[in-house]
């Protein structure tokens, strides 16, 4: 039945005006929960903000005293050099400990042996310490480690303690410990007054921290040794536990070389590799949300933003803040979005509700009948994007009572029938680049690299004579069409057929980096599916075809020649010329795939090539090698090489190399050896009679082994 109803677009445009007017109403009601959320995330962005300075001065509340503590250690030491060393000195180090809980230990290293005396803080996490790698005892507070000869021999002791005096255990080992070698003692000399280094695993006790440090010298500036305190991030978790922001919120610290240095759990920061423990990269940390907001960071660059964090991709509001002194750390705060917006949605969801009733009925009336205007427009909009890609398939379907667009519809139909009709005459891939640049075509060339292919049948000529032309172009069109799949399956052209020849080129009109190898597929392919379709041929009592190929590489002339109303898109210049006279040296040679030694060096990675001779073609003053394309060198490609041919290209390269090295006789023996093998080949016969002639009368000794061919 006739599709006849219809009605004019004004009446589309005045129901799209009254969506434009409903789509104001929920703007409108929208704006409060949007400037609500953009006011909430502001305040929570301060928040964020606050408690990241917060964590910072907290860590520098931390490091300021006990770069104190090292000062006025240093400046003992410097001035009583062995005050350290007795147990006054040490209880020193133990009362100063007390006070300050964050520090793990305190030391001196001396530059002369490498004496060194340390005071430890026992930590609850702690397990073992000592050489013997031995439990701590059970109610050890605190420990005291002495590397020096005191005891009669250079040894390595741990005193363990439960109040300063009370002495529990002793464990002692050989000294294998140099303090003079470690990076803190390294850093203190390398810079003057008090030195952090960078956040590391306590090789002695796994816990994650940093060294404060200061070197002693005399007056003179002779050096005593270095001072040293040992700071547990132990205490920033507690912070960071406390600075949380929601249930779900993570704070977290990371350093300069992105290594996540502190962290709610403290198991977070560390990891083990090869035995020893290692502060752990922020991306690879156990803590998803930590990974996916530091790898958000990066990428956006951007202190403060939103990301999808976790597993389950939850919206999180994210801020970075470098610490302003002190270590080169940076503080990451992350809240997630949904603690902070929930109530916020819960009442705007209300609000929006009792708006959206008021104009329901009118959005659902007015979508109903906006679809008559939008759904074919949107399908005509889809037809346009393919016929731009050259997709000229399928038929449009876009049916409207509406009169410009069943208008439109047909004009859109109508152009792709003439599109498709005017494909038949001309490449698909020059169509196809003249719609989709959008512009007109030009009388116009340039010169590019270009591979061309020219191939024809065998005999052709005398194969017409015994045919009705009603058989004859059937039998052309079907091997026109097989050929044609191969040439456009290897990102291929079809330029034109002239008679029974073919010719094809690459890397124009569209561009293709591996036009060489691309011409080569395509020769092997077109010589199996021809082969194929010969044998058909005979099954049908039809007489077979069977194409000469020949491909070339170089430079042409690539464009539109011709006139204003009439233009063909071709390839010039002797490249193509070339091209062609390698399909007549087949026939010369006996073969079906000749190519130019350009095209053997470009593709010589991915397929065996047999090197026949070296010639001067007609029309030419330049010698160039020729080679005849066997199969690909991939195993699992359909045009792969197969055993026999392998076999058969090597014992011609024998002969080939006794050949080019001037040895006549027996140059000639291997090629009648061959030839026993595979009397078929008219090459080897041709080379042995050559070889023959050479023996009696031998070319000049600057002759370059090219062959003057004197006809196409």
């Amino acid at each position: 039945m006739p599709f006849n109803l219809r009605i004019n677009l004004r009446v589309g445009i005045a129901f799209a005006f009254g969506m434009v007017m409903i789509t104001l109403t929920v703007a409108l009601i929208g704006y409060l929960y949007w400037n609500n959320t953009k006011l909430m995330v502001s305040t929570i962005s301060e928040i964020m903000q606050r408690s990241s300075k917060t964590i910072s001065r907290d860590v520098q509340g931390l490091i300021a005293p006990v770069s104190q503590l090292v000062s006025a250690s240093t400046e003992l030491v410097k001035n009583d050099q062995g005050f350290l060393q007795t147990v006054q000195g040490l209880g020193y180090f133990h009362r100063q400990l007390k006070s300050l809980p964050q520090v793990y230990s305190t030391y001196v290293g001396y530059s002369g042996e490498g004496d060194f005396y340390q005071v430890f803080n026992l930590p609850p996490s702690l397990k073992s310490l000592g050489p013997s790698k031995n439990p701590l005892p059970e109610e050890a507070r605190s420990a005291v480690r002495i590397l020096d000869n005191s005891s009669g021999k250079r040894a390595d002791s741990f005193i363990f303690y439960k109040e300063w005096g009370d002495v529990l255990a002793v464990d002692r080992g050989p000294a294998r410990y140099d303090p003079r070698k470690r990076p803190w003692y390294k850093l203190s000399w390398e810079q003057p007054g008090t030195s952090i280094s960078k956040a590391y695993v306590f090789s002695s006790s796994g816990l994650v921290g940093l060294t404060v440090s200061h070197r002693v010298a005399t007056s003179n500036g002779i050096p005593i040794g270095t001072v040293g305190a040992d700071i547990t991030l132990d205490t920033i978790s507690g912070f960071l536990k406390k600075a949380r922001i929601g249930k779900e919120g993570r704070v977290f610290i990371i350093n300069g070389d992105g290594q996540l240095v502190a962290h709610p759990d403290p198991n977070m920061a560390v990891k083990s590799e090869a035995g020893k423990l290692k502060l752990v990269k922020a991306t690879e940390a156990l803590d998803p949300f930590v990974v996916d907001a530091v790898n958000a960071y990066k990428k956006k660059g951007e202190k403060q933003f939103e990301a999808s964090l976790g597993p389950h991709d939850d919206a999180y509001l994210v801020a970075f803040t470098p610490f302003e002194s002190g270590p080169d750390w940076t503080v990451g705060v992350m809240v997630r979005k949904d603690e902070l917006t929930g109530p916020l949605e819960e009442s705007s969801v209300e609000i929006l509700i009792a708006g959206l009733a008021a104009i329901a009925i009118a959005l659902l009336t007015f979508g109903a009948l906006s679809r008559l205007l939008t759904g074919p427009l949107q399908k005509i909009v889809q037809e346009t994007h393919k016929i731009q890609a050259f997709d000229l398939s399928g038929r449009l379907e876009a049916k409207s009572v509406i009169n410009e667009v069943h208008q439109l519809t047909t004009a859109v139909q109508t152009m792709k029938r003439s599109l498709r009709s005017f494909s038949v005459y001309v490449p698909k891939e020059i169509v196809r680049v003249i719609v989709s640049e959008n512009s007109d075509a030009s009388i116009g060339s340039r010169r590019q690299q270009l591979t061309v292919m020219f191939s024809d049948i065998a005999g052709f000529s005398k194969i017409t004579e015994g045919l009705p032309p009603e058989q004859l172009v059937s039998s052309l069109s079907e091997y026109f069409e097989q050929m044609s799949q191969q040439i456009h399956q290897t990102e291929g052209t079809v330029d034109k057929f002239i008679g029974d020849a073919i010719m094809a080129m690459w890397n124009a009109p569209i561009p293709d980096a591996n036009h060489v190898v691309h011409g080569c597929e395509a020769m092997l392919r077109c010589h199996q599916a021809g082969l194929l379709l010969a044998e058909q041929f005979k099954e049908r009592n039809f007489d077979p075809f069977y194409t000469r190929i020949g491909l070339h590489t170089g430079e042409a002339v690539v464009g539109n020649v011709g006139s204003q109303d009439r233009m063909q898109y071709s390839s010039f210049g002797n490249t193509i010329n070339l091209a062609a006279r390698l399909e007549s040296m087949n026939k010369y040679y006996g073969t079906y795939l000749l190519v130019s030694e350009q095209v053997e060096q470009q593709a010589a990675e991915q397929f065996h090539f047999r090197h026949l001779d070296k010639v001067v073609a007609v029309g030419t003053t330049q010698p160039m090698n020729i080679y005849e394309l066997v199969g690909a060198k991939d195993p699992h490609s359909p045009v792969a090489i197969t055993a026999e041919q392998l076999s058969r290209l090597q014992s011609w390269e024998e002969a080939m190399a006794l050949y080019e090295t001037r040895q006549w006789d027996a140059a000639a023996a291997a090629f009648a050896r061959f030839q026993k093998h595979y009397p078929d080949d008219k090459c080897a016969e041709m080379l042995i009679k050559r070889c023959q002639e050479y023996t009696t009368l031998p070319p000049p000794s600057d002759w370059d082994g090219a062959q003057w061919l004197k006809s196409k």
